[in-house]
């Protein structure tokens, strides 16, 4: 069923397994934005819509094991998914089959992951239970939100980034991050 959702409803996801010229191209970006991020503060915020917590965890764990492009991550970094599909089962065998364990990349602080019981990248598995734990202890912690976007037309996208970054709970994770 999952791998149906991909094909045809998140193809956006299908293809960046498919198209490896764009899949690194997508990493690389991230990557080189992180290394810069990391020279300027030690603590940084990342958050990442859809496939781009998709992207988000691959350049984490890869960084884990080849490191970054000026060898540098941030620190600290609490990363914020929202709409991730990192639950469906497609997603957590190919990332399974790349990185080994599910788990937290070493340099998360902190893994909020917000997501809305209708969206469709959301249909799998919470992440608290799967991903394991790093070695500091940092586990995903799922909210769910209302993602109560409407289109222009009426319709409402439960998936919409605009809806997520509405809620009243991205807004306490932003807050608390900046009074941390």
């Amino acid at each position: 069923m999952d791998d149906l959702i991909l094909e045809h409803r998140l193809d956006d996801l299908w293809g960046y397994h498919e198209d490896h010229a764009f899949r690194d191209a997508a990493r690389d970006r991230l990557a080189a934005a992180l290394a810069e991020a990391a020279q300027d503060d030690p603590h940084v915020l990342l958050v990442a819509h859809s496939m781009g917590g998709l992207i988000a965890y691959d350049v984490l764990r890869a960084a884990e094991r080849d490191g970054t492009p000026d060898g540098h991550l941030p620190p600290a970094c609490t990363l914020v998914t929202l709409g991730a599909p990192l639950g469906l089962a497609e997603i957590k065998l190919k990332l399974e089959a790349e990185h080994g364990d599910l788990r937290v990349p070493a340099s998360l602080s902190a893994w909020i992951n917000l997501i809305d019981r209708e969206d469709i990248a959301t249909v799998g598995d919470d992440l608290a239970g799967i991903y394991a734990a790093n070695a500091a202890g940092v586990a995903p912690r799922d909210v769910p939100v209302i993602n109560a976007y409407r289109a222009p037309d009426g319709r409402e996208n439960r998936h919409k980034s605009y809806g997520y970054l509405r809620t009243p709970e991205f807004s306490r994770v932003v807050a608390g991050f900046f009074a941390d």
